[in-house]
């Protein structure tokens, strides 16, 4: 993670994206960095829906038989030790794989509206869950889903829920207020946050992964620092993943600009 940007907000399987909760903090965020074409063409792919909405559809459908193959695009598992440059697609896809596939068909015109409308969905989505640092997870566990943890805050979750929801609502912000909250680390830093590269997103989460584990196994609670700590990792990557949304979908839709590589 860098450092910068950490300080500017401290002034798999069955795995899940951020809670509905983080992908409406997200998509305000995103939403508010549209350009006027990109905006005005969200809203007619979406159907009248701004991004705060269309990002929780790849959740409501998954459970879907017609849909229950994008389950392994929400996610990517990658052991410890392993090098992000030599990662391997696997054949059913991950979550790379479809937001560079969904970024592509977005900005393809020729593509029928009902391609680009599931596009869009996607990629609100998909863009967001890539910041929640278990969806660059270990096989072994499936991404913290094997893992209960006591949060002190409520009853026992597995771990990636803790980061999906139970994370987020450590603020007690609705998500509104929670979204006009990081304003001023997006100003100080969305520059350099729309720059970075879908290997970056990767990496930044997977280099959170001991921050994520850092709690005592035996007793799987965690502490006060450890909740401290996990509210201001949320905050800044919902932040990140709110920039950089809006950046994929302005590249894709402003005239001025192409899809991403």
């Amino acid at each position: 993670m860098r450092l910068a940007s950490f300080a500017a907000l401290a002034a798999f399987g069955n795995a899940y994206g951020y809670g509905a909760d983080g992908h409406r903090i997200a998509g305000l965020i995103a939403q508010q960095r549209l350009c006027t074409a990109a905006a005005r063409e969200v809203r007619t792919l979406g159907q009248g829906q701004d991004l705060d909405t269309l990002g929780l559809w790849a959740d409501w459908i998954r459970g879907e038989p017609e849909w229950q193959h994008t389950a392994p695009w929400h996610y990517m598992n990658i052991p410890d030790g392993a090098r992000l440059e030599d990662y391997r697609h696997p054949p059913e896809g991950d979550i790379l794989w479809a937001i560079k596939r969904y970024a592509a068909t977005l900005a393809d015109r020729q593509e029928s509206h009902a391609e680009r409308r599931d596009a869009l969905r996607f990629l609100a989505h998909f863009v967001v869950d890539l910041h929640q640092p278990l969806h660059v997870g270990r096989e072994s566990d499936r991404g913290g889903n094997m893992i209960d943890v006591d949060p002190a805050t409520g009853e026992p979750v597995n771990l990636h829920r803790f980061w999906d929801t139970e994370a987020i609502e450590l603020t007690g912000l609705p998500p509104e207020e929670y979204a006009r909250g990081l304003s001023e680390a997006i100003n100080a830093n969305a520059d350099e946050w729309e720059h970075d590269t879908l290997m970056d997103w990767a990496l930044e989460s997977r280099e959170l992964r001991p921050d994520v584990y850092d709690f005592d196994r035996r007793s799987n609670r965690l502490t006060r620092e450890y909740l401290t700590n996990a509210e201001r990792i949320t905050r800044l990557r919902l932040a990140q993943a709110g920039v950089r949304l809006g950046a994929e979908i302005n590249r894709a839709l402003c005239a001025s600009s192409g899809p991403s590589d």
